[in-house]
C-alpha cells in the first residue's frame, strides 16, 4: 500500500531555511565591516587616547588644569595658595569657599582676599561643631580649580 503523502518541502522548511540563511549573510556582512572599521574602543591606543583627552579636543591643555590650592592655619588666619605645576603663584584669579551644604552651623562665606599675588587670607573661621567643611573654588578668566577642604579648631 502506498499512503497518499507526498514528500516534498512544506512552507516550514522553506521559511527556516530562509531564515538560517539571512543569518549567514548578516554575519558575513558584520564580520566584514569589523575588519573594515575598527572602533576608537577596542584600538591599540584606547587607554592613552583617554589620558590625553583634552589635547586632542582642545589642541592644548586647559589653563587652571594645573593649578594647586593648599591650605593652611597661620595663628588667626586661614592662608590659600594657588600655585601652578612648575610652583609659580596664581595672581589674579578669585578664591571664593563654599560650606558643605546640610552642615548646621558653618559660617555661610567666606571672605578671602589676595594679600599677595597668588596668597589668599581671611580670618580663622570658626564652627560650633569645631570643624569647618566646604570647597575651595579658584577661578581665573574662563580657567578653574577646586579643592575640598576640612579645618578643625
Amino acid at each position: 500500500m502506498q499512503s497518499g503523502v507526498k514528500k516534498g518541502v512544506n512552507r516550514w522548511q522553506l521559511g527556516l531555511a530562509l531564515l538560517f540563511g539571512v543569518f549567514l549573510i548578516g554575519m558575513a556582512v558584520s564580520m566584514a565591516l569589523a575588519s573594515l572599521r575598527a572602533s576608537r574602543v577596542v584600538d591599540v591606543d584606547y587607554y592613552d587616547h583617554g589620558l590625553h583627552y583634552d589635547q586632542a579636543h582642545n589642541g592644548s591643555s586647559k589653563a587652571g588644569f594645573d593649578w594647586v590650592i593648599t591650605a593652611s592655619l597661620a595663628g588667626d588666619r586661614l592662608q590659600v595658595r594657588v600655585k601652578d605645576q612648575s610652583g609659580k603663584a596664581v595672581a589674579g584669579g578669585k578664591l571664593s569657599f563654599q560650606p558643605e551644604p546640610g552642615r548646621a552651623g558653618q559660617p555661610a562665606k567666606l571672605a578671602l582676599s589676595e594679600a599677595e599675588p597668588g596668597l589668599f587670607q581671611a580670618p580663622r573661621p570658626l564652627s560650633p561643631q569645631g570643624e569647618l567643611r566646604g570647597t575651595l573654588r579658584f577661578t581665573r578668566g574662563d580657567a578653574a580649580a577646586s579643592r575640598r577642604l576640612v579645618l578643625f579648631n
